[in-house]
C-alpha cells in the first residue's frame, strides 16, 4: 500500500463508489458489472445467498481485493493510494476462535487499532488509552477492559471488535455479517450499538448481512446481490 498524505475528504464525497466492477476468483466470475454508491451518512445493506459476492463487494470497497475491471473509489480515491485509514472502520467476518486465541485484554485489543492516522501516531500512550476506553464505553464494555478476550462471551467479544472498528472515529463503517453466531439478545444489542454510532456520528454504514432484524433496525437502502449484479430490493 502506497503511503500518501491524503487530505480529509470533502463532506459530500461518497465514502464508497463502485462503477462497473467485475471480479473473478480464478476462472469463476463472481461480480459482472456492479454499480454502487454510498453517500455520507447513508446506510446500505447487502443481501444475497452464500457465495453471491456480498463480502467480496465489501472487501473491494476497502481495498482488500482489486477488481478485475471497473473502478472502486474510497472517499474519492483509489483504495490502493488511499491514506486516511483512520476514516474507515472495518469489522470483518471472523470465527470467534480466530480472535479469542489472541493473548490480550479487551483494552489491549482496542488499543492495537489506535495506530491509524497521524493524530493517533503523534499521541501519547495515555491519550491512546483514554481513546480506547472511550471506544469500549461506547459499546458498553468499559467495565470489561481488563478481561482477557478469551474470557468473553461471543456477544461481548463482538462488541469489543465493534469498539476496535470505531476506535479512530471513522466516517465509514463496514460490517461483514456482524451478528453471525450470536443469540437473539446479543444480535439486538449489537444492532442497537451500530444504530447509535450512526445516529451520533453520522458515519456511513455498509452492512453485509442475511439478518432481517439487523436491516430493520438500521434502515437505509437494501441491495440484493444476485447473478453477479446488485439490485435495489423492492419494499
Amino acid at each position: 500500500m502506497t503511503a500518501v498524505a491524503s487530505q480529509v475528504p470533502e463532506p459530500r464525497v461518497p465514502p464508497v463508489e463502485l462503477l462497473g466492477v467485475r471480479f473473478s476468483y480464478g476462472r469463476e466470475e463472481v461480480l459482472r458489472g456492479v454499480d454502487l454508491s454510498l453517500g455520507p451518512g447513508e446506510v446500505c445493506s447487502l443481501m444475497g445467498d452464500n457465495g453471491a459476492g456480498k463480502s467480496t463487494i465489501a472487501r473491494l470497497a476497502i481495498g482488500e481485493l482489486r477488481p478485475t475491471a471497473g473502478v472502486v473509489r474510497l472517499f474519492g480515491e483509489s483504495p490502493s493510494s488511499f491514506g486516511r485509514w483512520d476514516l474507515v472502520g472495518y469489522l470483518p467476518q471472523l470465527p470467534p476462535e480466530a480472535v479469542s486465541r489472541f493473548p490480550a485484554t479487551a483494552l489491549e485489543l482496542v488499543s492495537a487499532f489506535q495506530g491509524a492516522g497521524a493524530r493517533r501516531r503523534r499521541s501519547s500512550r495515555t491519550q491512546r488509552r483514554e481513546w480506547s476506553l472511550h471506544a469500549l464505553e461506547r459499546v458498553g464494555m468499559a467495565g470489561h477492559a481488563a478481561r482477557m478476550i478469551r474470557e468473553l462471551s461471543g456477544g461481548q467479544l463482538q462488541r469489543v471488535r465493534l469498539a476496535c472498528a470505531l476506535a479512530n472515529g471513522p466516517r465509514l463503517l463496514v460490517l461483514d455479517e456482524p451478528t453471525t453466531g450470536l443469540d437473539r439478545e446479543s444480535r439486538e444489542e449489537l444492532c442497537a450499538l451500530v444504530a447509535a454510532a450512526h445516529s451520533s456520528s453520522g458515519l456511513a454504514v455498509l452492512l453485509v448481512t442475511h439478518d432481517q432484524e439487523v436491516i430493520g433496525g438500521l434502515g437505509g437502502s437494501v441491495l440484493v446481490v444476485e447473478n453477479g449484479l446488485v439490485s435495489r430490493r423492492e419494499s
